[in-house]
C-alpha cells in the first residue's frame, strides 16, 4: 500500500517526466541531428519524439494491468522469480549506467565552459551530494522541486529566441530534404537519445493518483512538450549557423548564446548555463531515485532511503571512469544502444507475455 505522502497528480508526473528528459542533449542535440539530416534535422526531431509516443503507449498498455506495482515487482509476477529478479537488477544496472553518464556529460560541459580548473571529481562530488539530499525524499517532495525548477524553461525559450532578428531564414534553413528522407529517420535516432527519461514511468507509474488514462495524457503531454521544445532549438540553431559551422560546433546552443549582446549580461551562455544546471541535476536526481527504489525493493524491504546512498556512489564511480572526451562518447555510445533494449525491447516482451499467460496485478492505490 503507498503512502498518502508518496503520491502525486497526474500533473506533477507531467513535470517528473518532463524534467527527467531535460538533460545534456539540449545542447548538442542540434549539431546531433544536422550531422545525417542536415536542414532537416528538426523533423528528426519530430519524428523521434512520436516514436518516444509509441514507446509511452507500450509501457502505458502494460502498466495499467500493474496499476500498483514497478517494474521491479511486476516483471517477476510475469515471468517467475528467478528471472524477474534478473530483469529488475538489469533495469537497476540500467539506470545507474545511465545517470552516471548523464552526470558525467554535465560535469565535462561545466568544467569546459565555467568551471575550467576545478576536478572534475570535486564537480562529481558535489552534484552526488545534492542529489543524494533530494533522491531520499519521497516521490512527492521531489517532484516539488522540479516544478519549482520548470519555472526556467521559458528563460530557456527567451534567450534562445533572442538571436532571431540576426537569422538567415533562407540560406540556412532550406532546403529541408538536402540529406534525402532516409537520412532524415535516420537522424531521427541521434534525437532518439536525447528525449531519454519517459522510461521513469516504469517505476513512478504506481504513485499516481487518477485513472489509467489520465496518467497516459500526462506523460504523452510531457513527451509532446519535450518534442516540441527540442524541435525549436534545433530550428534556431539551423538557422543561426552555415551548415559547415554548425558541424564543428558540438554545442551550438552555448555558443550561439555566447555571441549575443544582451543588455546587463555579459556573457548570456554561462546564465543559461546556471539556470541549466538545476534540469539535469534534476534528471540525475532521477535516475539515482528509480535505481535506489529497485535496490530498496530487492534488499530493503521497500526502504529506498537506505539504497540512495551506494547508487549515487555507484553513479559518481561510473562518472569518473571516462578520462577524455573520446571515453565519454564511446559510453554515451553504449548506453544508446543498450538504452533501446530497456525502454522498448523489455517493456514490449513483458506486454506480450503478460497477455498471452493472463497476467495482471491488482490495484491497491
Amino acid at each position: 500500500m503507498i503512502r498518502e505522502q508518496s503520491r502525486i497528480t497526474q500533473g506533477q508526473l507531467t513535470f517528473f517526466i518532463l524534467q527527467t528528459q531535460i538533460g545534456t542533449g539540449i545542447l548538442s542535440l542540434a549539431h546531433d541531428v544536422q550531422s545525417v539530416a542536415k536542414g532537416g534535422g528538426w523533423i528528426s526531431v519530430l519524428i523521434a519524439g512520436i516514436a518516444a509516443q509509441l514507446i509511452i503507449l507500450v509501457m502505458w498498455a502494460l502498466l495499467r494491468r500493474f496499476p500498483s506495482s514497478t517494474v521491479f515487482d511486476f516483471a517477476s509476477r510475469i515471468t517467475g522469480r528467478f528471472l524477474g529478479k534478473a530483469i529488475a537488477l538489469a533495469y537497476i544496472a540500467f539506470f545507474l549506467v545511465v545517470g552516471g553518464t548523464v552526470l558525467v556529460r554535465a560535469v565535462g560541459i561545466i568544467n569546459k565552459w565555467m568551471l575550467t580548473d576545478t576536478p572534475r571529481w570535486a564537480l562529481v562530488a558535489l552534484v552526488a551530494v545534492t542529489a543524494v539530499y533530494l533522491a531520499r525524499e519521497n516521490i512527492r517532495t521531489i517532484v516539488r522541486f522540479y516544478v519549482l525548477v520548470s519555472l526556467l524553461i521559458p528563460v530557456f525559450f527567451f534567450l534562445i529566441s533572442y538571436g532571431y532578428p540576426k537569422v538567415d531564414y533562407f540560406n540556412y534553413f532550406l532546403p529541408v530534404q538536402e540529406a534525402g528522407w532516409g537520412n532524415i529517420v535516420k537522424g531521427a535516432r541521434e534525437a532518439v537519445t536525447a528525449m531519454y527519461g519517459f522510461e521513469m514511468l516504469l517505476v513512478v507509474y504506481p504513485f499516481v493518483e487518477g485513472k489509467d488514462g489520465g496518467k497516459w495524457k500526462a506523460a504523452s503531454s510531457a513527451v509532446g512538450l519535450v518534442t516540441l521544445f527540442y524541435a525549436y532549438v534545433t530550428i534556431s540553431c539551423l538557422i543561426f549557423f552555415a551548415p559547415e559551422e554548425i558541424a564543428l560546433t558540438p554545442e551550438p546552443v552555448l555558443f550561439m548564446l555566447k555571441t549575443f549582446q544582451v543588455p546587463v549580461v555579459d556573457r548570456a551562455d554561462l546564465i543559461f548555463l546556471a539556470m541549466w544546471f538545476p534540469n539535469v541535476a534534476a534528471s540525475i536526481i532521477s535516475y539515482i531515485y528509480a535505481s535506489a527504489n529497485g535496490l530498496g525493493y530487492l534488499f530493503h524491504r521497500g526502504n529506498h532511503k537506505k539504497a540512495v546512498l551506494y547508487a549515487a556512489l555507484i553513479c559518481s564511480a561510473i562518472a569518473l571512469i571516462p578520462q577524455t572526451p573520446a571515453d565519454v562518447d564511446t559510453l554515451s555510445k553504449m548506453v544508446d544502444k543498450v538504452t533501446y533494449v530497456f525502454i522498448g525491447g523489455l517493456p514490449l516482451l513483458l506486454l506480450l507475455l503478460a497477455i498471452l499467460w493472463k497476467k495482471k496485478g491488482e490495484r491497491t492505490l
